[in-house]
């Protein structure tokens, strides 16, 4: 029998496409250099450039993927700029589209003149990332990706950027796609088993059923075991920096940095604002919050960072409390230590030159602390180590198959929700037919993450979120 989709699960090339128009952008940053790249793409991509383009041949001679050095021509047959031309034939471009790509000198008037050329004889200009929704309406690539597409340009580490490539070569899509396909494979036998009892080959007991829900689950759970690091790798891990005045927290800054990126004086309260700086731990993107010394105090302006101090110490993942073993154990530092959790806090006692911080270790209660002179640099290395750790934990490689989107964590969770409820149904009462509700529901939500069911509203939101050109 043919496989038909279930009800309420649909491919997105299933879906009527309007026409699109031929569009143009520029697909270099903003400013002066020495290459602009502007973009063309559609059914008229080629007639436009044509109207544009003088190289002392026919356009239509030009071979596709080639380059071709020449002229843009106005229609009062100005010269605008000299360029290479590099013409490319749908299917095989990024869009699926016939594509021309007009490399001209860098810099704002020449590419805005240019570019208005190319409006004024037909072409309109791109909206944020439509070049890669074309890409994935025209079924070049799956929904996630297009996302990945975004992730390796913002990729701050060579780690986050294999794992957008992982992305972008579409391994985790595939992997989303095969799961779907059994769901729905396991659908259709649902419904040949009510629906049509005499295909005896087709048909599915309970038992089966149930067992099939199961080893769906346990794939789903596998991808998603190391989310908590990919997404690191993804987003970065952000860490707040707190602690008491002239603890440390500025010191250490500067050290992890190898520049003065904080000012350091004896005075308390130097550091009133939160200072976000990013860097790479062996491959890992981390984004370090100094932040102003938490005290009481009567000053306005310092307890409004450290009112912002406390805000970052709640939105981070990880916390560095740097304390001062010099002050001893006083009301602040107790008052610290109290209010930390201590599952999320890597506790460091700095100045041991001066004082050995026993009495601190005693009261934070922990095995796992830090004692150094971060003005010498001693400790440095430890907190740093401390913190690669808390972001492994497992062991998660640049070669397996991650999930690191947030939204795609959310549309896995829910049809593992879905898988749950199914295999509660089917040891509650051993109806196939109700079973196959949560299974389409399940189903729906793994294609919203390829594409494969997603809505309008979920494209939309996804390729707002990309520059124009892209």
């Amino acid at each position: 029998m043919k496989q038909k989709l279930p009800p309420g699960v649909f491919s997105h090339k299933e879906k009527d496409m309007d026409k699109f128009d031929t569009i143009a952008a520029v697909s270099t940053p903003p400013g002066t250099g020495g290459i602009s790249c502007i973009r063309i793409s559609g059914e008229n991509a080629f007639e436009i450039a044509k109207r544009v383009f003088s190289c002392g041949k026919k356009f239509e001679e030009i071979e596709s993927h080639s380059v071709t050095h020449g002229k843009i021509i106005n229609r009062e047959r100005e010269l605008l700029d000299e360029v290479l031309l590099l013409k490319m034939k749908k299917p095989k471009t990024y869009t699926r589209e016939d594509v021309v790509e007009i490399h001209c000198h860098g810099g704002s008037v020449v590419t805005r003149n240019v570019l208005e050329l190319l409006f004024k004889e037909g072409a309109v200009p791109a909206q944020p990332g439509e070049f890669t929704k074309r890409a994935f309406l025209n079924g070049r690539i799956d929904l996630s990706q297009a996302e990945a597409v975004m992730d390796l340009i913002n990729s701050k580490t060579q780690k986050s950027e294999k794992s957008a490539i992982m992305q972008l070569e579409g391994r985790t899509g595939k992997e989303i796609k095969k799961t779907r396909q059994m769901i729905i494979e396991l659908l259709s036998h649902i419904a040949v088993s009510i629906d049509y009892p005499e295909y005896e080959d087709d048909k599915i007991t309970m038992e089966e059923a149930s067992k099939m829900v199961a080893s769906i689950k346990k794939d789903l759970e596998k991808l998603i075991e190391n989310y908590d690091t990919g997404r690191i790798l993804r987003e970065g891990l952000n860490v707040a920096v707190l602690g008491p005045p002239n603890a440390g927290k500025s010191t250490f800054i500067n050290k992890v940095t190898g520049e003065e990126k904080a000012i350091v004086t004896h005075i308390p309260g130097t550091t009133r604002d939160v200072l976000e700086i990013q860097f790479s731990l062996n491959g890992y993107p981390i984004v370090l919050h100094d932040t102003a010394g938490i005290r009481e105090t009567d000053d306005f302006i310092e307890r409004i960072g450290i009112k912002k101090s406390l805000e970052i110490k709640e939105k981070s993942e990880l916390i560095i409390l740097i304390l001062d073993a010099a002050r001893g154990l006083d009301d602040e530092t107790k008052s610290l230590i109290d209010q930390s959790n201590k599952n999320k806090t890597i506790f460091v006692i700095n100045k041991t030159d001066i004082k050995d911080g026993e009495e601190i270790s005693d009261y934070i209660g922990t095995k796992k602390i830090i004692k150094g002179i971060l003005s010498n640099d001693f400790g440095t290395i430890d907190i740093l180590e401390a913190i690669q750790i808390r972001i492994e934990k497992g062991t998660l490689s640049i070669k397996d198959i991650a999930v690191t989107n947030a939204r795609h964590k959310m549309h896995i969770d829910a049809a593992l929700l879905s898988l749950e409820n199914t295999i509660e149904t089917g040891l509650g009462n051993g109806y196939l037919d109700l079973m196959s509700v949560d299974l389409t529901i399940a189903a729906e939500e793994l294609g919203k993450i390829t594409g494969e069911s997603a809505g309008e509203d979920i494209i939309k939101t996804i390729f707002e979120r990309f520059c124009v050109g892209k």
